[in-house]
């Protein structure tokens, strides 16, 4: 009995010992103010702790080792299942400061997470989603103009966004600019129809 006890321990040892820390960062610019950056990422462990940070708005030292710069714009995080249900969601952490503005105006979301598919979005203040498909779905327009709001004037689009946790998979990150509207499904095969009527009628003539 001793043996299969001590067999046991070491098993449940061996696979806490195994999991590793998984830390992506994504950095980039904004074409607009109602832009959105989202992250795909799977858990493949129930009861996982990931953490989100946004780094854009007072700069810092990311999770890839890089100084990102005080000055980008008021974000906020929201997270969602596969099934498009918002799990969190995060505007201000109050922490850390811009030196800038005096204001801390980063995100940060930590999350007890089960095994699926999840997406989370980076986006500007106070762009809020609606309704429909999280990509091409209603989501409200930002508050700032060109990323600055009345009280701080030295604002830009950058943006920088950590994702970690143990038992993360498949991460990968695609950008949303809102000024060119995401084709609907039905949109893309009626075009297709069109190209393929105009070659056929080539080919005819």
């Amino acid at each position: 009995m001793k043996k299969i006890l001590s067999a046991v321990l070491s098993l449940a040892l061996t696979a806490s010992a195994s999991a590793t820390l998984i830390s992506e960062s994504f950095t980039g610019t904004f074409d607009n103010d109602n832009s959105r950056y989202y992250i795909d990422f799977e858990v493949t462990g129930d009861n996982t702790v990931v953490e989100l940070t946004s780094w854009g708005y007072a700069g810092g030292v990311n999770a890839a080792g890089q100084t990102i710069v005080d000055g980008g714009f008021d974000s906020q995080l929201f997270l969602f299942d596969s099934g498009g249900t918002e799990k969190a969601m995060n505007d201000d952490a109050d922490r850390p400061v811009s030196v800038l503005s005096g204001k801390a105006w980063d995100a940060y979301i930590s999350i007890t997470l089960n095994i699926g598919f999840y997406t989370a979005i980076i986006n500007q203040y106070d762009s809020e989603y609606v309704s429909g498909d999280i990509f091409s779905g209603i989501w409200t327009d930002a508050i700032a103009e060109d990323f600055m709001d009345v009280s701080d004037s030295q604002r830009t689009s950058a943006f920088a966004f950590d994702i970690s946790g143990e038992n993360l998979e498949g991460i990968g990150g695609r950008g949303v600019d809102t000024s060119t509207p995401v084709p609907e499904p039905t949109s893309i095969a009626l075009f297709g129809l069109a190209l393929a009527a105009f070659a056929a009628r080539r080919k005819n003539s």
